[in-house]
């Protein structure tokens, strides 16, 4: 595995050709990215009176906290402009959003201390994206609203690009995640995994972990066993995260070689077209 920084626009194509071998893309400071950092913390702030949205979790009661960032994952979430600004951060790297398909644009938070690890959209175990969608032509972009450092990053495990690994893929349901998050009162973990789960223990002593800077974006092969670095540091983690598919890459073939997902239904329903909306399923011939 290698990381490659781009130093201009690549095609769909030529991305894919990189990703789908394993490498990573880092694309550095993207002006668009730098605007997505300054809109979320200038919103997060404000929420705080003026506070270091890094640092609220030492400024508030542990339930104040938790609905903060229950707010400020719904604000995020719900906001058109976060969702615009990404939009224009994929078109500076090159991607065509004509032919790019979506699942959603979340805000993760990664707590400082390794605290309150249970929630919505924070910490993450061992895991392939591809897992969940069962679509090996799908790829992650992921960026800190912050500066990071090693110990409150993402991990990526090279070895395991071509060795399977034994996890829940053959039986995992979507149906049972979706009746069991229901039920779920908001901010707490659902007792049914959001997607399918690793079952043994991984060798982490050639984990690779990222070090980005605000306005920075790393893309990858969805494909990559990955997971959160418990943050041991006294700062919170705020990280943004969108997985996409090129439609020109599953009608040429292109993709992530299979490793070892089980899976049986391919969800391109999950996906929407990037300009209109349109659910990819529609486009699959």
């Amino acid at each position: 595995m290698n990381i490659i920084e781009a130093t201009h626009p690549l095609s769909d194509e030529q991305r894919s050709e990189i990703i789908f071998a394993g490498d990573l893309l880092l694309f550095r400071q993207l002006p668009s990215m730098l605007a997505l950092c300054q809109y979320v913390d200038r919103f997060m702030s404000e929420a705080l009176g003026g506070g270091s949205p890094e640092q609220a979790i030492h400024n508030l009661s542990p339930e104040d906290y938790l609905q903060f960032i229950i707010d400020m994952q719904q604000r995020f979430q719900e906001d058109p402009e976060t969702k615009k600004l990404f939009f224009q951060v994929l078109q500076e790297t090159g991607v065509n959003l004509g032919s790019t398909f979506y699942d959603y644009f979340p805000m993760r938070v990664v707590s400082a201390q390794e605290k309150f690890t249970s929630g919505l959209r924070t910490t993450v175990g061992h895991h392939r994206d591809t897992w969940g969608g069962n679509v090996q032509a799908q790829c992650n972009w992921w960026a800190p609203i912050y500066d990071i450092e090693a110990e409150r990053s993402m991990a990526f495990y090279p070895d395991y690009w071509d060795k399977a690994t034994v996890n829940t893929t053959a039986d995992w349901e979507f149906s049972k995640y979706l009746a069991a998050r229901k039920e779920t009162p908001k901010g707490e973990k659902v007792p049914y995994p959001g997607a399918p789960e690793l079952l043994e223990t991984i060798d982490e002593s050639n984990a690779f972990k990222v070090v980005l800077s605000a306005g920075d974006v790393l893309n990858f092969s969805s494909a990559h066993l990955h997971a959160t670095v418990p943050n041991t540091t006294e700062l919170t983690r705020y990280s943004v995260e969108m997985r996409t598919i090129n439609l020109a890459d599953l009608q040429a073939g292109r993709g992530a070689p299979n490793i070892d997902n089980a899976a049986k239904t391919i969800r391109y329903n999950w996906y929407r077209n990037a300009l209109d909306n349109s659910s990819l399923k529609d486009h699959i011939g």
